[in-house]
């Protein structure tokens, strides 16, 4: 989400991993949401700045427990079947706190109520129609990332600008295929003239998964995360693939190739990620001081110049600026925040149970 993007897989519904983080402290797994000073926060371990919690809990002596998530897909899966009792604030990407909000899960939250929210966040992130209820979010906006073409501009002399490079023979063996369905499927369904990715038939869904299964075939293996994908792209085994803009920023400082990226003709999908509230939370207002806390200045600038992607916070990214990090900035379109209203949000299919037995059929593929 953030976007690491490694973070989201769709398929596997194994058990969430990763540890408590208590004022800087590991813990086992969290307490129920009872004793008013301790927030359980199901989120990206990618969100987390230990220093942030230290200091927070200084301030507020609010105890944070951070458990980590693994993608979209399983977290709703664990959560319907486990219930959210135990949790105060959690996740998601895209129109996924949607579902969350159906399912009765979430409640909204009126931006303007939390101090640094209404004054730090870009103005176009407050209002996004989807994801209204009432007046208020569903979600607290944080990362955000489209997902274009990145390409080696050795290797690639003429800015791929369709979708249709990943299916050229002139690249066989050169081109990236994750495993991350929520950016693949786009892919297919744009290229046959598909409106909607996460709406398609199951005629629609067969043959998007053909498609898919000819990218793969361009493809030297099927990378499972983003340090695999840098790895191709820095050793120049993989010159083109999906991904987002600042990658190409990425990979050239990790000692990479000249890279580019360009935007595909067909159009492209995207995912603004948050935190939402759980419902009936005891720790409402704990929850939200943190939301508060994790919004100021200093702590978004610490962690998006740290894992950079998109930002919602104004205030965040002016502050990088002023660390001289404009060129991070830039690469990254932080302070482009009208390019993630361009975006198609990822969300979960109606039909999901296909789109898994697809993306499998995908997968097993030779």
């Amino acid at each position: 989400m953030t976007r690491a993007i490694e973070r989201r897989h769709f398929l596997k519904t194994a058990a969430l991993t990763g540890g408590a983080l208590a004022a800087g402290s590991l813990n086992a797994w969290p307490r129920r949401a009872a004793a008013a000073g301790t927030v359980n926060w199901l989120a990206w371990g990618g969100h987390v700045e230990p220093e942030g919690i230290k200091k927070f809990f200084e301030a507020s002596q609010v105890r944070v427990n951070h458990i980590g998530m693994s993608g979209n897909a399983e977290t709703f899966a664990k959560l319907k079947l486990s219930g959210t009792s135990q949790y105060d604030l959690f996740e998601a990407d895209g129109l996924w706190p949607v579902r969350y909000h159906q399912e009765g899960m979430i409640e909204p939250i009126d931006l303007e109520s939390i101090p640094n929210v209404a004054k730090n966040m870009y103005p176009e992130f407050k209002k996004i129609p989807a994801l209204q209820k009432d007046g208020k979010m569903l979600m607290v906006p944080w990362g955000w990332n489209p997902t274009v073409l990145v390409y080696n501009k050795k290797k690639v002399t003429a800015a791929p600008t369709s979708y249709e490079a990943l299916l050229d023979p002139k690249y066989k063996g050169r081109i990236g295929f994750s495993d991350q369905h929520e950016f693949m499927w786009p892919a297919a369904a744009f290229l046959l003239g598909f409106k909607d990715p996460f709406r398609m038939n199951k005629e629609q869904l067969k043959q998007a998964t053909d498609v898919l299964i000819r990218i793969k075939r361009n493809a030297p293996t099927i990378s499972k995360g983003w340090n695999e994908q840098l790895r191709l792209y820095v050793e120049e085994t993989v010159w083109i693939g999906l991904s987002a803009p600042g990658r190409a920023m990425t990979i050239q400082a990790s000692g990479g190739p000249q890279m580019g990226w360009a935007q595909p003709k067909e159009g492209y999908v995207g995912w603004i990620d948050g935190d939402m509230l759980v419902k009936g939370s005891p720790n409402k207002k704990a929850a939200l001081d943190w939301i508060n806390h994790i919004h100021s200045p200093e702590y978004v600038a610490t962690n998006f110049k740290r894992l950079q992607r998109g930002c919602a916070n104004r205030a965040g990214v002016e502050l990088m600026k002023q660390q001289g990090l404009g060129d991070m900035v830039a690469a990254n379109l932080m302070d482009q925040p009208g390019v993630a209203l361009k975006m198609r949000l990822i969300e979960a299919p109606p039909n999901q149970d296909e789109y898994a037995a697809a993306w499998n059929e995908v997968l097993a593929a030779s």
